[in-house]
C-alpha cells in the first residue's frame, strides 16, 4: 500500500534528522527531480511511435507525458510535495499535543466525512432529492474549506512517526489485528457488492484516504513492527531489497507493459488467481534485476535509482 510506505522507518529517521531545508533541497528534492525527468524521457522513448518513426517523432510527440510524467509517476510527485512538507511537518510532531490534534483533524476531514458521503451515495441516497442535496452541499463546504494541508498523504507521514514512537501493548494490537481484518473485509465485500449492484467494476473503497483502507493499514504497520525477525537470512534479503526499491518502482511498469504488448503476458493471460502472482512475481524479478545493475552506473546510481 502506498499509504504504509509513508509510516516506513525510513521517513522516521528523516524526521529525527537536523535536515536544513538547504539540505532537503539540495540532496532528497533534486535527485526526486532529476529522476522524474530522466524516466518520463525514458518511457517516451520506449515507445511504438519512437520505435517505428524515430527519437525526435517520439519525444514531439509525448512532449506533454515528459513534462506530466508515466501513469506511475505521481508516486514521485507526491514524495516531492512531503519533502518540501518536512519543516511543517516536524513541527508538528515536535509536540505530542499537536500531533494528536493535526491527526485527528485530518482524519476527519480527509477519511471519515468523504468516507460516510460515499456510503450514502452508494447506499442511502438513491432518487431522495432531500439526500442528494444534502450530499452535494457537504461536498460543496469540503471544497470551500481547502484543507490541502489537512487532506494529503501529510496524514500518514506524521502518523507513521507518531506510532512508531509509542509502545502498544498485546491487547491494543489484538484490537488492531481485528479492526484491520474488519477493514478489509468492508473492502472486499463492500466494492463486490457495488459491483454486482450496477454491473460494472467498483473501486469506491480501494482509496487510501477510506476508513477501511486506513484500518488495513494500521494493522499492517503494527504488525511489522512488532515481528521479530530472526531469520539473519530473511534480515539479509530485505536489506538487499531496500537498495533497489526505488529503481524497481521506477522500471516496473515497463515490463507490465512490454510483457503484456510483446508476449501477451497479463493478469488476463490466464486465470486471475494464478496470473497475478506469477506476473507479479515476474516483473519484480525483472524490475530487481534492472534496478541492481544501474546502480553499477555511477550518475545514474546517484539520481536516478
Amino acid at each position: 500500500m502506498v499509504s504504509t510506505y509513508f509510516r516506513h522507518d525510513k521517513w522516521c529517521l528523516i524526521f529525527r534528522q537536523r535536515n536544513t531545508n538547504k539540505k532537503i533541497y539540495s540532496k532528497y528534492i533534486l535527485r526526486l527531480v532529476i529522476a522524474f525527468f530522466t524516466w518520463n524521457l525514458f518511457y517516451a522513448i520506449m515507445t511504438q511511435e519512437t520505435s517505428r518513426h524515430g527519437i525526435i517523432y517520439g519525444l514531439k510527440t509525448h512532449k506533454e507525458a515528459i513534462v506530466s510524467g508515466h501513469y506511475h509517476m505521481w508516486f514521485v510527485i507526491m514524495i516531492i510535495a512531503l519533502y518540501m512538507c518536512i519543516p511543517f511537518c516536524k513541527k508538528i510532531v515536535s509536540d505530542t499535543l499537536t500531533t494528536k490534534y493535526f491527526l485527528i483533524l485530518s482524519f476527519v476531514f480527509s477519511m471519515m466525512i468523504p468516507w460516510i458521503v460515499q456510503l450514502l451515495k452508494d447506499y442511502v441516497v438513491g432518487s431522495n432529492e432531500q439526500l442528494v442535496k444534502f450530499v452535494g452541499i457537504v461536498n460543496s463546504k469540503l471544497s470551500i474549506m481547502s484543507m490541502n494541508m489537512m487532506l494529503g498523504y501529510s496524514f500518514y507521514f506524521v502518523l507513521g512517526y507518531y506510532m512508531d514512537k509509542i509502545e502498544l501493548n498485546k491487547k491494543q494490537r489484538i484490537i488492531i489485528y481485528i479492526l484491520g481484518i474488519i477493514g478489509l473485509t468492508f473492502t472486499i465485500l463492500v466494492d463486490l457488492n457495488l459491483a454486482l449492484k450496477t454491473h460494472q467494476p467498483c473501486g469506491n473503497y480501494y482509496g487510501n484516504f477510506r476508513v477501511n483502507v486506513f484500518l488495513e493499514v494500521v494493522a499492517v504497520y503494527t504488525f511489522f513492527k512488532y515481528l521479530k525477525y530472526k531469520n539473519w537470512r530473511l534480515n539479509k534479503f530485505v536489506y538487499l531489497i531496500s537498495q533497489y526499491t526505488l529503481g524497481i518502482y521506477l522500471i516496473h511498469a515497463f515490463f507490465i507493459e512490454k510483457y503484456a504488448s510483446i508476449f501477451k503476458f497479463n493478469t488476463l493471460s490466464f486465470n486471475a488467481i494464478v496470473s497475478v502472482p506469477v506476473v507479479s512475481v515476474v516483473v519484480f524479478v525483472s524490475a530487481i534485476i534492472v534496478s541492481a545493475l544501474l546502480k553499477y552506473i555511477p550518475i545514474i546510481k546517484k539520481y536516478c535509482v
